[in-house]
C-alpha cells in the first residue's frame, strides 16, 4: 500500500510544538535548491512514476493523490521547510487548560477557485462529516480526527475543535485534515454518506479548490495540470502552472528529462542515478524517506487455505530466508538500507524501538525452523504441509504460494519477486508471481472475501511523520481502507486508541514501542528495506524541496526559473 512520503525529521520536534499549545503560520521561504534570483512564470513540467489514482480523499491510495490534496485543499497546518509544523490556513492556535478544546484562527479573504468565499464553516462541515461517518465511508481519513467530538465555526475565520479526550498529537494529525468545499461535496453525501466515496471530482473539471492550485486537466495515466487558484490565501505559485506527467516506464521519463521535455523527475530510477550525477545539466538530490518495502502476509485467522502461514514461527523462518542485502544491491543500487520496523528511519530515534532489527540472511536457520515445524521436503525439494483436523481442517499440500506484485511500485517489483523466490526455493518453498495491476486492483485482491483469498504480496508503505497513522493501518477499524494484511489483534486495536491520549511523550513512546514490538513479533509483514528518495531537476529551475513531497504547498509553489 502506498500512503505518503515522509519528510526528514524526528518526531520529538513535533511533540515540542504540540506541548507549546499555541503557534502561528508564516510564509515558507522562497525555496531550496541551488539558489538564483526568482524568475516568475513558465510551466513547471514534472515527471513521475507514481500516478494519481483518485481526486477523492475518501478513496485514494497513491501518494501522488495525497500530494494533489495538499495542493488543492486548505489545511490548518502543514510541514514547512526546516522541517517543522507551520500554519497553512491557520495563523495561530490555542488550547484550553483541559486540552479538550482547540481554537484555530484562520487567514481571512480566501476563496474557492469558483469564486465562493472560503470560511471556517467549510472546515467545520468537513470535520463533522468525517466524524459522523468514520465507521464507514470516511474511514480512510478518519484516523486524523481520532477523539474529535465536533467542530464549530463561531465566525468565518475561527474554527473550534472539541475532543472527548486530551490528544497527544493534535497538530501532526490535523496536517492530514483536508478541508473540502461544503457547497460542492454536501450534495453528494447521499444515504449514510455513501455518496462521498462514489463522487469523482476528476469527472467535474476544473476541480473546486481552496488551496494553492485547482486541477484543470486530469489523466490518471497521463498529464495532470495544476493551475494557480487566484483566491489562495498563501504564497502564490512562482510557475504559471504545474504539469505532472505519469510515466509507466521510468526509462522514458529519464529520456524526456535528458531531452528537455520535463524539468523535474520526482523519483529517479535507481539504475539511472549514476549517469545523471555525472551530467552537469542536472541537480540530483538524495534524501532518506519513509518508504519501506515489504512482503505482505495474510494474517487473517479466518482464512481457510494455507493456514500454516498464520504461524509467526514460520514467518520468522521466511525472514531468515530473505536476502535483504541482495535486494539493496540489485534493486536499489545501494540507495536503501535493510529494515525491520513498521516505522521508517525518518521517524527518528524517539519513536523507533531500538530492539527491532533485521534478522540476518541465514537459510540454514530457516531450514532448521521449518524442519522443526514438521514441514518435510519432498522428492522435488518442495516442503509438504501435513493434513490437519478440526474447524479449519485442510488436506496435506505442498508449500507453494502466489505473491501479488502491483505494477504501481516505484522500483522493479518483478525483479525483487525473483530474488525472493530464488531465496525461498533454497528452503523448500515455491512461489509464483500474480500480476497485481494498479494499486486499487491489488488492494481488491488482498481484501477479497474478507481477506481470505490471498497469501502474499510485495508492496511498500510511504508513511506520515507521527506514528499514529501507520499504527492505525494495523487495526480492524482500517479493514477495507488501509489495512492490507487482515491483521486483527484486540490488544493492538485498544492500544492504538490509548496511545493517542498519552500526552506525556515518554508514556506514549513506551506504548508505541510495545506496539512496534508486537507487530515485529507477529510479522504480518516481513519488512525489507528503507528506500532513499532521489530526484533530479534541470538547472534552469531551482527552489525545489524534494523532501516535502505531499507535505507542503511549497513543493509546487516554490520552484522557479533561474535568472
Amino acid at each position: 500500500m502506498r500512503a505518503r512520503r515522509l519528510i526528514a525529521t524526528t518526531m520529538l520536534a513535533a511533540v515540542v510544538a504540540i506541548a507549546a499549545g499555541c503557534g502561528g503560520g508564516g510564509a515558507s521561504p522562497a525555496g531550496g535548491g541551488s539558489g538564483g534570483s526568482v524568475v516568475k512564470g513558465g510551466i513547471l513540467r514534472v515527471g513521475t512514476t507514481n500516478y494519481i489514482d483518485s481526486l477523492n480523499p475518501f478513496v485514494a491510495i497513491e501518494s501522488q493523490s495525497y500530494n494533489a490534496f495538499v495542493m488543492e485543499y486548505p489545511q490548518l497546518v502543514q510541514y514547512g521547510p526546516g522541517p517543522k509544523i507551520e500554519g497553512d490556513w491557520a495563523t495561530s492556535w490555542t488550547k484550553s487548560s483541559d486540552d479538550l478544546t482547540w481554537t484555530f484562527h484562520l487567514k481571512p479573504g480566501g476563496k474557492w477557485s469558483d469564486g465562493k468565499p472560503l470560511t471556517a464553516e467549510d472546515a467545520a462541515w468537513t470535520g463533522n462529516t468525517i466524524v459522523k461517518y468514520q465507521a464507514g465511508p470516511t474511514a480512510a481519513v478518519a484516523a486524523a480526527l481520532t477523539h474529535v467530538k465536533s467542530m464549530d465555526a463561531p465566525n468565518a475565520t475561527t474554527l473550534v475543535i472539541h475532543y472527548d479526550k486530551p490528544v497527544a498529537n493534535v497538530l501532526p494529525q490535523l496536517e492530514q485534515f483536508f478541508i473540502l468545499p461544503e457547497h460542492v461535496w454536501k450534495p453528494f453525501e447521499g444515504t449514510n454518506g455513501k455518496g462521498l466515496k462514489t463522487f469523482r471530482p476528476e469527472q467535474h473539471l476544473p476541480t473546486v479548490a481552496g488551496g494553492a492550485y485547482f486541477i484543470s486537466q486530469y489523466q490518471e495515466k497521463g498529464t495532470t495540470v495544476f493551475k494557480p487558484n487566484p483566491g489562495f490565501y498563501g504564497p502564490k505559485s512562482n510557475a504559471d502552472a504545474v504539469a505532472m506527467t505519469y510515466y509507466t516506464n521510468s526509462t522514458s521519463m529519464i529520456a524526456d528529462l535528458d531531452s528537455g521535455n520535463i524539468d523535474f523527475a520526482d523519483q529517479v530510477p535507481f539504475n539511472a542515478i549514476s549517469s545523471l550525477k555525472n551530467d552537469s545539466r542536472f541537480d540530483v538530490q538524495s534524501v532518506p524517506t519513509s518508504e519501506v518495502t515489504n512482503i505482505t502476509i495474510n494474517t487473517n485467522p479466518l482464512k481457510s487455505k494455507n493456514r500454516e502461514l498464520l504461524d509467526p514461527k514460520l514467518r520468522e523462518a521466511l525472514e531468515y530466508a530473505t536476502d535483504r542485502d541482495s535486494i539493496v544491491k540489485v534493486i536499489f543500487a545501494g540507495y536503501a538500507k535493510p529494515w525491520a520496523n513498521m516505522l521508517s528511519v525518518e521517524s527518528g530515534s524517539f519513536w523507533l524501538n531500538p530492539a527491532i532489527k533485521p534478522l540476518p540472511y541465514d537459510p540454514d536457520k530457516a531450514n532448521q525452523i521449518l524442519d522443526s515445524l514438521g514441514y518435510k521436503k519432498g522428492s522435488n525439494g518442495i516442503r509438504e504441509v501435513p493434513a490437519t483436523t478440526g474447524k479449519y481442517a485442510q488436506p496435506a499440500h505442498p508449500m507453494e504460494y502466489g505473491v501479488i506484485v502491483p505494477d504501481s511500485l516505484d522500483f522493479n517489483g518483478d525483479r525483487q519477486f525473483q530474488i525472493i523466490a530464488d531465496d525461498w526455493a533454497k528452503v523448500g518453498i515455491k512461489l509464483h508471481e500474480i500480476a497485481g495491476g494498479d494499486s486499487g486492483q491489488a488492494y481488491g485482491m488482498e481484501t477479497a472475501a474478507q481477506y481470505t483469498k490471498f497469501d502474499f504480496a510485495t508492496w511498500d508503505w510511504a508513511e506520515y511523520i507521527d506514528p499514529d497513522a501507520q499504527l492505525s493501518y494495523m487495526t480492524r477499524g482500517q479493514w477495507y481502507s488501509w489495512n492490507d494484511t487482515g491483521y486483527n489483534v484486540p490488544w493492538f486495536n485498544q492500544a492504538y486508541l490509548t496511545q493517542a491520549t498519552l500526552t506525556d511523550p515518554k508514556q506514549r513512546q513506551a506504548l508505541v514501542w510495545k506496539m512496534e514490538a508486537r507487530v515485529a513479533h507477529d510479522r504480518p509483514y516481513i519488512q525489507l528495506v528503507n528506500e532513499y528518495l532521489v530526484t533530479a531537476d534541470d538547472k534552469t529551475w531551482t527552489g525545489f524541496y524534494p523532501d516535502l513531497n505531499g507535505y507542503c504547498k511549497c513543493y509546487y509553489t516554490s520552484p522557479h526559473k533561474t535568472g
